[in-house]
């Protein structure tokens, strides 16, 4: 799963995989975990040197749910659209705005 292009295939495979992975490469990188220390060959192909990496993004997002999540950005919206006085919707407090967002 690793070898994929973006991580979206690991992700699918759940919390249970997530943590241990987590915990085996927290394990590998402890100071007392002589796996990779000790084996030079081993740590080439495990580790990449800073200078020599790209960042990228790590998953294909392709849709995505945004929230009006913060008063000030709900009500600098609601203005835009309802006018200052009608700005924040009075359910808002108690179930903040979702919708559809676009990844692009």
């Amino acid at each position: 799963v690793f070898h994929e292009p973006t991580l979206n295939a690991f992700m699918s495979m759940g919390r249970k995989a997530w943590k241990d992975t987590r915990k085996r490469i927290s394990e590998l990188l402890s100071e007392g975990n002589s796996t990779l220390r000790d084996d030079k060959q081993l740590c080439k192909l495990a580790l990449i040197p800073m200078k020599d990496t790209e960042m990228q993004l790590p998953v294909d997002i392709g849709d995505y749910t945004d929230f009006y999540s913060s008063r000030e950005h709900a009500s600098n919206v609601g203005t835009m659209f309802r006018g200052p006085e009608n700005a924040l919707m009075p359910n808002w407090l108690h179930l903040p705005v979702g919708y559809h967002g676009r990844a692009s």
